[in-house]
């Protein structure tokens, strides 16, 4: 091990603990409520330098933030995804495995969109997400398994169901597993609805 993995190491625990921290905190007070001082009295921190240290700023530690639970997450869906042997069960997977992930996790549901709320503006990573979705149901199309629709417009339109259910979960955090359900099959059914017309 080299002096710079020993260093790097604990350097990313503590960033993790701080993020940890923060999502914790905006879970329990909401975006508009939260300061460095929160944050060091909610992860129980030494002091709110050691969070600046970090971060130079709140904007930087919410992107942290965005972008630490958009990684987790996606170690939930990839291998749900790559598990699945068609792109219709793919999508299924992308879909229920998204939400079972913010269901599993309410804080971190909750962190993201009162960041989204509290900000102002779209959430980093956006565009990548629906980038990403467009080429998965564009593939679908072309292997013959989805009708004719515009990828992009299917894909904003799930993307902002799965938001849509993070924001909820704020307000209403039962039991998820019927809505899960429903939601994957509404739109698996609008994929191959659109086949039935096809010529």
């Amino acid at each position: 091990m080299t002096p710079e993995t020993r260093t790097y190491a604990p350097t990313e625990r503590r960033r993790r603990q701080i993020i940890s921290a923060t999502i914790q905190a905006l879970a329990e007070s909401g975006y508009a409520s939260l300061t460095f001082s929160r944050i060091r009295d909610v992860g129980e921190l030494s002091s709110t330098r050691l969070i600046s240290y970090h971060f130079d700023s709140k904007e930087r530690l919410m992107e942290a933030v965005v972008m630490q639970v958009v990684s987790d997450a996606g170690e939930v869906m990839r291998p749900a995804m790559d598990a699945a042997s068609d792109f219709r069960g793919k999508l299924a997977a992308y879909i229920r495995s998204n939400l079972d992930y913010l269901a599993a996790n309410p804080a971190s549901a909750i962190a993201v969109t009162e960041i989204v709320r509290g900000s102002g503006r779209p959430r980093d990573g956006d565009d990548v997400s629906v980038m990403l979705l467009s080429i998965l149901l564009s593939q679908g199309q072309h292997a013959g398994e989805f009708g004719e629709f515009e990828p992009e417009v299917m894909a904003r339109s799930i993307r902002a169901t799965i938001d849509e259910f993070a924001y909820r979960r704020t307000l209403e955090p039962a039991d998820a597993t019927e809505e899960i359900d429903e939601i994957v099959a509404i739109y698996d059914r609008a994929a191959h609805r659109a086949e039935e017309g096809r010529s």
